[in-house]
């Protein structure tokens, strides 16, 4: 294992975004190529030109890890990457050779320094086994670990990304603290009368891992919270008459005409960001 500390020039909400991309870290670390996206949805890997049909972002891929042995010899080897794996206070990204033979982790803890600046620790763990034979032939992997984080990701941090970005993140700094971390459009918006407006609020609670439902019918208005698809709260209102659980929602099974629901999601991850950005 090997782990360091460096201060980067930026407020901790830019940094984390880059480190919650898995391709951006991918091709940092220099050693891992993905080749193949999974599509959750459909349980399958995909490859060439079938990468087009991925419609959302996935944290799983398979990829070729470039292995050194000395400055000329070079192995590869195929198997999974996955990340990132997001805390409050790290994010992680991890991997296995289809061997077994490659185990690792990379994981950073940013912290917040203030306005314009962020501490980060980064400590990767890279096991690899040689063989036998490489080993009494002198050709054991060198310290990935080390060569991982000083070799890539620092000098990443202390060469490029002040060049690429250091600009516009000065213009970020003169403006103030951005608080756009989460979006306030709705993801779903639904219309329909009280019988299916239940419905749909149902089907929405059991897919919500963090949202808020609201509803609008004529002389009647509720918000619904839903956290770990469960309502964790609900009070509906109608002129003076206001209703908390599920005695709420039996305000909707009375009401006339016709309703409208909207569907506000929030990713657990985008919630960090919001956080970050405003300490």
């Amino acid at each position: 294992m090997y782990s360091t500390e460096l201060t980067l020039n930026s407020p901790i909400w830019i940094v984390r975004k880059f480190l919650m991309d898995p391709l951006f870290i991918s091709g940092v670390s220099g050693h891992i190529s993905i080749l193949k996206f999974k599509d959750k949805q459909n349980n399958e890997y995909l490859m060439g030109d079938r990468i087009r049909e991925l419609s959302t972002p996935t944290d799983e891929f398979i990829a070729l890890y470039i292995l050194l042995r000395t400055s000329k010899d070079f192995k590869y080897t195929e198997g999974i990457f996955k990340g990132p794996e997001v805390k409050m206070q790290s994010i992680k990204y991890s991997g296995m050779s289809d061997d077994g033979k490659l185990e690792f982790t990379i994981e950073f803890m940013p912290k917040s320094l203030g306005d314009t600046q962020t501490r980060l620790y980064v400590a990767t763990n890279v096991k690899y086994n040689d063989s036998l034979l490489d080993k009494m032939l002198g050709k054991s992997a060198v310290d990935f670990a080390k060569h991982i984080v000083e070799d890539h990701f620092v000098t990443y941090a202390r060469v490029y990304f002040p060049s690429l970005y250091g600009d516009i993140i000065k213009i970020f700094n003169t403006k103030g603290k951005p608080t756009q971390g989460l979006s306030v459009a709705p993801s779903l918006e639904f219309t329909g009368d009280a019988g299916s407006i239940l419905s749909k609020i149902n089907e929405m609670i059991s897919q919500l891992d963090l949202g808020l439902i609201k509803v609008n019918f004529d002389k009647l208005s509720c918000n619904i919270v839903v956290q770990n698809t469960e309502m964790k709260r609900a009070i509906c209102r109608s002129d003076s008459n206001v209703k908390t659980g599920f005695e709420a929602l039996s305000m909707i099974i009375s009401a006339k005409g016709q309703g409208k629901i909207e569907v506000y999601s929030v990713k657990i991850e985008d919630l960090m960001e919001t956080l970050y950005a405003l300490a």
